[in-house]
């Protein structure tokens, strides 16, 4: 975050297509040699210690190369057919992995910018077009995936099965109450009720050990951040900047809605981690970076416009 907090946003328009190829390379190499766990091949093996996930550090990289495309000067039409195309490559790659919640995430980011920087015919399009291909998407997702999706309808109906992680989160957070159980008296995280609570479902510790109050204050943390890339976006000219910061409030307010939606019941589980909170390393220094690339923005927003 400190690194690219001082690293001059406007000249990473002279990296894009160089960080956009290595990012497609990485997420090509995993397919082939990666380190498979838990149904998935996400990650790459460094060493005997080190385990990378090249889909979280494609975040930043997509928010800088439609940044890039964006503030082309171009035409509406090529801008939305340079963005479309270098969004479905690494979807489909990542999908493939299968990594469901990441790709949703890049299709995310993906639609903000097309609101904000395109003509809405163009937005109209990909919504039109998106929910049109829902039927042939859903014959590409794993069992399991699809699974997912109908227990969100209706937990209950495999309440030790499909839905059992979402039923034991809901009943977590409830019994955290306003203030919480602490953690010596948490059950549901102790015993380990809830599966994986270090990190998919960590908002359900939270929710039990620290109550309403507790994750009313995470919340609170987390809209000061989107806020101050709202305010950083009013305060900027340049259109690079703008774009990119487009695409690092989507990142944001996308994971952390359907994070905690997810662990309450109201979205579907697709193991989309909780920005600062989850475990995991390679989630973890991808947000760093992004808001690190926010800061600079901000210390920069300022100066002149580099344009290519």
């Amino acid at each position: 975050m400190y690194f690219m907090a001082y690293f001059d946003f406007r000249e990473l328009k002279y990296f894009a297509w160089l960080l956009y190829l290595i990012g497609i390379a990485s997420l090509i190499f995993v397919l082939f040699t990666g380190k498979s766990a838990y149904g998935a091949q996400r990650w790459l093996q460094i060493g005997s210690f080190i385990t990378i996930q090249p889909s979280e550090f494609e975040k930043p990289i997509i928010i800088i190369f439609l940044g890039y495309i964006a503030s082309m000067e171009i035409n509406d039409f090529k801008k939305f057919a340079y963005m479309t195309f270098a969004t479905i490559l690494p979807f489909a790659l990542i999908f493939k992995q299968p990594d469901f919640g990441t790709a949703i995430i890049l299709f995310i980011i993906f639609i903000f910018m097309v609101f904000f920087f395109l003509n809405i015919k163009y937005f109209m399009t990909v919504i039109i077009s998106s929910v049109a291909l829902i039927p042939i998407g859903l014959k590409f997702l794993k069992p399991y995936q699809v699974q997912r999706i109908l227990m969100f309808l209706n937990p209950q109906k495999d309440p030790l099965g499909s839905g059992y992680n979402v039923i034991q989160s809901i009943i977590a957070i409830g019994s955290g109450r306003l203030f919480g159980n602490g953690i010596e008296k948490s059950i549901f995280t102790k015993l380990h009720f809830v599966p994986v609570q270090y990190a998919d479902f960590i908002f359900s510790a939270l929710g039990e050990t620290l109550g309403f109050a507790g994750v009313l204050l995470l919340i609170a943390l987390y809209v000061g951040i989107l806020i101050f890339i709202i305010r950083t976006y009013g305060m900027l000219d340049n259109s690079f900047g703008k774009a990119m910061l487009i695409g690092i409030f989507a990142l944001f307010i996308a994971q952390i809605f359907i994070n905690i939606g997810m662990c309450i019941g109201i979205m579907p589980v697709t193991g989309i981690p909780l920005p600062f909170v989850s475990f995991g390393g390679s989630a973890t220094i991808s947000d760093f970076i992004i808001i690190g690339l926010a800061i600079n923005i901000y210390v920069y927003r300022e100066e002149i416009n580099i344009s290519i």
